[in-house]
């Protein structure tokens, strides 16, 4: 068995860093989990534009910024979405795992389950979240800038060669659908408890200590 993860808002929560970056940057009152939820869809939007090189980086940060601003009948300038793009930076540079995720990961090495990681991205960016949250990198790490493949297209899931893969990730359609196309099974990590056919879906899980539970449970344990 070999069970690859997602990384954004599964094995950290993306709203973590955003909501202390806004604290550093910004003053207005306002409901920063809403705001960042807009700055999503903003950036969901865009992002493909960014990872095909239409559009710099900088301009992906002033977009998605400044729209969910906007949504709240709020506005900043282009250097104040800049200037809290590198805070954000700096806090995803600063990202820990979850008392559960550590305790996640020493299972599988305790019982020599193999496990990666797959996920879109800049490698630049992934690698250093990726290194913020691992001490140490000894399993494989797939990056869709790197192999030229992105989720959800299968060809990047079809990367993992071993038998009996499994595939953790929190989005739907780019996650579950992605891998499940690809022969993967899959466990979704639901913690937005969203309502989907989960039909197709071997295992839903709401809660880190749920997925532990989950891999204990494919390890008979």
């Amino acid at each position: 068995m070999v069970i690859y993860f997602d990384l954004d808002d599964t094995l950290y929560r993306l709203y973590d860093p955003f909501y202390k970056a806004y604290q550093k940057v910004f003053h207005e009152d306002l409901d920063i989990y809403a705001l960042w939820k807009q700055s999503r869809i903003y950036s969901n939007e865009i992002y493909p534009k960014y990872l095909n090189k239409l559009i710099t980086k900088d301009e992906l940060s002033i977009y998605r910024l400044k729209n969910a601003f906007k949504d709240f009948h709020q506005f900043i300038t282009n250097q104040q979405a800049l200037d809290f793009q590198k805070v954000y930076e700096n806090q995803q540079a600063h990202l820990t795992l979850s008392s559960t995720m550590k305790e996640l990961f020493n299972y599988l090495k305790e019982k020599n389950i193999s496990y990666g990681i797959i996920t879109n991205g800049k490698e630049k960016t992934q690698m250093t979240k990726i290194n913020s949250l691992f001490p140490i990198i000894d399993f494989p790490i797939i990056i869709s800038e790197k192999v030229g493949y992105q989720k959800p297209q299968k060809e990047i899931f079809e990367l993992i060669q071993e038998n009996d893969r499994y595939y953790v990730g929190d989005g739907y359609e780019i996650d579950m659908m992605g891998a499940h196309q690809a022969g993967l099974k899959t466990i979704w990590y639901n913690h937005q408890k969203q309502e989907k056919d989960t039909s197709f879906i071997d295992f839903v899980v709401y809660s880190d200590e749920e997925l532990l539970e989950v891999v204990k449970k494919l390890n008979n344990d």
